[in-house]
Parts: C-alpha cells; structure tokens; sequence
C-alpha cells in the first residue's frame, strides 16, 4: 500500500493549511527512519512525523505518543542545530514526484537570515530525507548513498542535490484522447489493462490503476489484445475522462477494511471490490495516516507476542 503521487498531493496540500507559519519547537527522532518535528504557532500546536521507513514511508501529523532513545542519533542532533526555531514557509511536491520538499526560514551560526530545506523522498527501499543548505548543498541525510550503492545519483554532505531519476513513464494528466488512443492500439500482445496503465503513467499506485481499468473496462484484468478497433477507440474516450476525474475530482480520505482489518487507504472512491471491502471515510488526511498505521502496527504487536503461542 504505498502512498503514490496523488494521494501525496492530497496530504501536501492538506498539510499546507496546518504548518505554514509554524515554528519548530522540538526535533526528535524516535525510530532510526522516523523523524518527529514538534510545531508551533500562535494559538495552536501539532507534531508532524517524517518517516524515511523502507515499508511505509510517509509524513501526516500524528497523535500517537512515541518513545525516544535515550541518547538521540546524530543526525537528530544535527536537525536540531538547524531547524529549531526555523519557520515553515512553504511544502512543494514537484508534479507526480512522490517526494515532499519543506523549506524553512532559519537563521545561520552567525545569526543571519538563511533557508533551509528538509526533503522527504517516499521510495520504497530507496527512501530518504535529506537536509539541505540554502546554496542547494547537501548539509546530512538519514541514509547516505555512495558511488558503490548507485552508479545514478549519489546522496552525501557537500554534493549538490538532484532530484531521483525519472521512470521514463508519462504523466497521466498529459495525455491527449490520440495519445491513448495510439498507445491502445500498439497493444498487440497479451497485456492486461490495470498492468498497461502502471507501466505506462507514473504517479498512480496498483491500486488506483485497477480502479482505472475497472472504470473503463468494467473489469482490471482484460486482456487488451483482444479489443477490436471500435472497443480501442471507445476505450480511449473512457480513458481520457477517467483520468481527468481522478485529476480534477474530490479527494476524499477512506480506509479500506477487510475481515475486520485495516487493509489499504485511498483518496478516490474504490468501486472494484463492489461491496467485498469495507471503506471507512476518515476526517483528514492525517487522521487516516496516523489511525491505520497505528491499528497496523498494534496488529504486528499482537502477532509478534503471540507468535510463540501460536507455534506452541
């Protein structure tokens, strides 16, 4: 269940309303992946949590209480030294990037004005977050990437940062009725059509890619080398306004619950499983973050302790 472009551009934006003008107030860092910044801001007060975690990585206000370590990591102390009592100006998420860039108004060693950038990249096993100086210069990051690690793009203090290379996939929001049009009826072998829509559009998760194929098809697992020219004409309409519904269309926070269990979330309406899964509207979208991953979590809990039992 990652959280892919669409969905992130729901909590940014979200997100945006909340932290502007907050002050960071605490930094701690409570996991070896998990970042907590305690904000500020007159009349109000909220903890922002970044984590860089290879399962689940994310950013949402949260409520959870959390412990820490008795002597903080390094690279907390280092966040310390340069965000505490920075000013959150703005959070910008480059177009279908799943990648969270806050910029702060800080002030330097010698008291001088000057903004610093904190850089969450949601990337699976290759996620990271990454301070980084006014000049664009690396200053640390929660997981240093060398030469030997990525021959592509290298992640250390005093390198300059570049944003991670590119899929090479379009932008759903890109494409013309032509476009899917041809793109439709280049699929001569047996491809099926939630499996053609991820490779094809960058941004868009397993999950919103079925959606999409149930959408237009009426099912996510049609072979589309079987389509004739009409249905390959037909199909590319119903594309075309799919994905300016999803583009355009309200963004609204649900989880998804199967035998009882929180299963996976969404920002779209999930018509696919008709009734097999439970959806669950929650108030934000922080409140769905911070409510899944600790039902998660405390189900992981409760499996590792009873594990023994279990085998016994």
């Amino acid at each position: 269940m990652p959280i892919d472009a669409l969905f992130l551009t729901a909590v940014t934006r979200e997100l945006t309303d909340t932290l502007i003008g907050c002050r960071v107030d605490k930094v701690q860092q409570p996991e070896r992946d998990t970042l907590l910044l305690s904000l500020r801001s007159p009349g109000t007060s909220c903890r922002l949590l970044l984590s860089a975690s290879s399962n689940h990585p994310r950013i949402h206000l949260t409520e959870e209480a959390m412990e820490n370590p008795a002597q903080p990591p390094m690279f907390c102390m280092l966040l310390r030294k340069h965000l505490t009592g920075g000013r959150i100006v703005s959070l910008t998420q480059p177009p279908m990037e799943r990648l969270v860039d806050l910029c702060l108004d800080c002030t330097d060693e010698m008291g001088e004005p000057v903004q610093k950038h904190l850089v969450l990249e949601l990337m699976g096993r290759n996620s990271n977050l990454i301070l980084l100086g006014g000049d664009g210069r690396i200053l640390d990051c929660m997981r240093r990437v060398d030469f030997e690690m990525s021959e592509q793009r290298q992640v250390l203090p005093g390198l300059y940062y570049h944003l991670p290379p590119t899929q090479g996939k379009r932008s759903p929001w890109d494409a013309s009725v032509e476009e899917l049009r041809a793109l439709l009826c280049a699929q001569k072998t047996q491809k099926m059509a939630d499996s053609f829509l991820l490779e094809t559009f960058g941004g868009l998760s397993p999950l919103l890619c079925r959606e999409l194929a149930y959408a237009v098809f009426g099912q996510v697992d049609l072979d589309l080398s079987q389509l004739t020219d009409a249905q390959r004409e037909d199909a590319a309409g119903k594309l075309f306004a799919a994905l300016d519904r999803l583009h355009t269309g309200k963004r609204t926070p649900v989880i998804l619950v199967r035998d009882e269990r929180p299963w996976d979330f969404t920002c779209v309406p999930i018509r696919q499983y008709e009734g097999l899964i439970a959806q669950e509207p929650q108030p934000s979208f922080s409140a769905l973050l911070d409510t899944f991953y600790a039902k998660r979590d405390s189900l992981e809990r409760m499996r590792q302790k009873t594990q023994a039992l279990r085998k016994t």
